[in-house]
């Protein structure tokens, strides 16, 4: 038979304390906590999100964001950024 730290007051064989069945610990073996969370889903981004591109360039707090200018990179521009990346890194 396994032995399970769980059944054992959360403690491992040798006599020290095991780690994951600490609270201090993600869930600290606290099953019924951790399937509640679980049920929930993993995401906890928002509903929507704020995406500058698709808002001409601009962030939420009405700056402009580097990353879609033409002087960035590949500015915004998928198709030119697919194709180098088709072709391989830097050479």
């Amino acid at each position: 038979m396994t032995y399970k730290p769980s059944e054992h007051g959360g403690v491992k064989e040798d006599g020290t304390k095991d780690k994951r069945m600490d609270p201090e610990h993600g869930f600290g073996g606290d099953r019924e906590r951790a399937s509640a969370e679980g049920a929930k889903g993993g995401s906890n981004q928002p509903d929507e999100i704020y995406k500058p591109s698709e808002h001409g360039g601009v962030k939420k707090d009405g700056t402009e964001d580097s990353r879609t200018n033409p002087e960035h990179g590949f500015g915004g521009d998928r198709q030119a950024a697919s194709e180098q990346g088709k072709k391989g890194g830097s050479k």
